[in-house]
């Protein structure tokens, strides 16, 4: 199983869902961390167009050659669960639909998170 977290530094949880520039994704069997990847995310308000370069601003100003994904939930549709300390109403609704549990957490190390996520000790 693997299990997502929203990150800047890939060692500690990100306060904010929607800022953090990585998901560190840590693959979890028989209870133990046996993998561990760091994947880039791009914070709110950050999109890239086709033939362009990455640019900031809200969704309203994108150009129509904005590719077509999901930049919240494409870069994880393959975990179980998402760990973050602040998840908005809209994100927890798209990770829901994409099939990832989202799971609210205090700021903190990541590995006793996933950890007690996976001992049934931590709940969302």
């Amino acid at each position: 199983m693997k299990i997502a977290v929203a990150t800047n530094d890939g060692c500690t949880i990100a306060r904010d869902l929607g800022r953090a520039a990585y998901y560190a994704v840590l693959t979890v069997e028989g209870g133990l961390i046996v993998g561990r990847e760091v994947r880039e995310k791009q914070p709110r308000g950050w999109y890239r167009a086709t033939g362009h370069a990455e640019h900031r601003g809200p969704a309203s100003s994108a150009p129509e050659t904005v590719e077509g994904h999901d930049q919240l939930v494409d870069p994880i549709d393959d975990c179980a669960a998402l760990l973050a300390s602040e998840i908005d109403p809209v994100s927890r609704e798209r990770l829901e639909e994409a099939g990832i549990w989202p799971v609210e957490v205090e700021p903190g190390p990541i590995d006793p998170a996933v950890r007690a996520l996976m001992a049934g000790t931590l709940v969302g």
